[in-house]
């Protein structure tokens, strides 16, 4: 088996760890903590604004860290920094500490841990075949979605909140760092490979490489010509392919982050139980599961904008019908719909990144 195949295992275990104990619990802890300290919704909602606002400031110094430095070392690094996040989060008695957790350690956490390195690592590994790797990989992000909430809620009901954030740092600890420490390598080329799978020829001793470019196939060094070019700051911000993707994508996350945040208190409003409640999210992220695949699918086989198109209609369509009525059956379409659509960003964010910006440039660009 190609050992590129166990890069995507590995991104997809860690994406399922840093989003599903963070984002996707997060409207879970969200009901606890507003019992626990009296506050608002809006209130407990700016924890996790603070938490994206700190990633937001650290993706431009940590997409130049992925493409010069050890991605292994900077998970490694993120996984320590999530545990003690959890750790802290465990002891907090009063909203301003967890917010100053969110917006600091537990950031930094999810920053080195999650999108950026995760994404990186597999585009490094795959270009031919770079759409299904990163569907399969991100479909780490809708299983925790699946599984997290249940799980969390069923959790802080046996344990309490403050014990299930233990249990999560512990998995932070015992889980991700060794996974990450043993079978992470930056690139084939690392281990006399070059990307999709065939053995080098050529190979010097000990696996290094005379250059990338000898040992890929025609296919690939024409998919990735665009590494070559010199993709400077400002070229970057000056070409239009980077502002369509980043704003296209930008607003497809702030819909994703609002609904999934607010659904299942939404839904305990509209007169679901907590149990239902968790259900819908975990059918959304669900339904996301098989969207990844499909769009991971299509974007290795057709014009990746085409695919985008089709997942932005799925998301609109299932906000709007979240509109249309408050019954359990038309509040699970919505979830449907949209998480289908959802499914598809992410990998698709990937695609469109790869194939405008080369595998040189990818960690930066994202």
């Amino acid at each position: 088996m190609y050992y590129g195949w166990k890069i995507v295992g590995v991104s997809f275990t860690t994406l399922f760890i840093s989003v599903g104990f963070l984002f996707y619990s997060y409207g879970v802890f969200f009901l606890a903590l507003e019992e626990e300290f009296g506050s608002s919704r809006f209130g407990i909602s700016m924890g996790l604004a603070l938490m994206n606002l700190t990633m937001g400031i650290l993706a431009t110094f940590l997409g130049r860290a992925v493409d010069h430095y050890s991605i292994r070392s900077i998970m490694i690094t993120g996984a320590v920094f999530m545990a003690m996040g959890f750790f802290m989060a465990a002891q907090i008695r009063a909203l301003w500490q967890f917010y100053v957790i969110l917006g600091t350690v537990l950031a930094v956490g999810e920053a080195l841990l999650g999108m950026i390195p995760s994404q990186t690592l597999v585009a490094n590994w795959f270009i031919r075949r770079r759409g299904t790797a990163l569907g399969i990989a991100t479909m780490g992000v809708s299983m925790s979605g699946m599984v997290m909430a249940p799980v969390t809620t069923a959790l802080i009901h046996e344990l309490g909140w403050r014990y299930t954030f233990i249990v999560y740092g512990l998995v932070g600890v015992g889980v991700v760092m060794p996974l990450v420490y043993f079978v992470v390598h930056n690139r084939p080329e690392e281990k006399g490979l070059f990307p999709d799978g065939e053995s080098t020829h050529g190979a010097l001793p000990g696996g290094l490489v005379h250059s990338e470019s000898a040992f890929e196939t025609p296919e690939q060094k024409a998919a990735d010509a665009i590494v070559h070019r010199s993709w400077t700051f400002k070229k970057v911000i000056t070409n239009t392919s980077f502002w369509s993707i980043a704003l296209s994508i930008s607003m497809c996350m702030h819909c994703i982050g609002a609904i999934l945040t607010h659904m299942i208190p939404m839904s305990i409003d509209r007169g679901l139980t907590a149990t239902q409640s968790a259900f819908l999210l975990s059918l959304s992220a669900g339904i996301g599961v098989i969207g990844k695949v499909i769009f991971g699918f299509i974007a290795d086989r057709m014009d990746t904008r085409i695919a985008v198109w089709i997942s932005i209609a799925f998301q609109a369509g299932g906000a709007f019908i979240f509109t249309l009525g408050d019954s359990h059956v038309t509040m699970q379409l919505a979830a449907a719909s949209f998480g289908f659509g959802m499914g598809g960003i992410v990998p698709l964010w990937g695609s469109l990144i790869g194939e405008t910006f080369g595998r040189e440039n990818f960690g930066r660009i994202m």
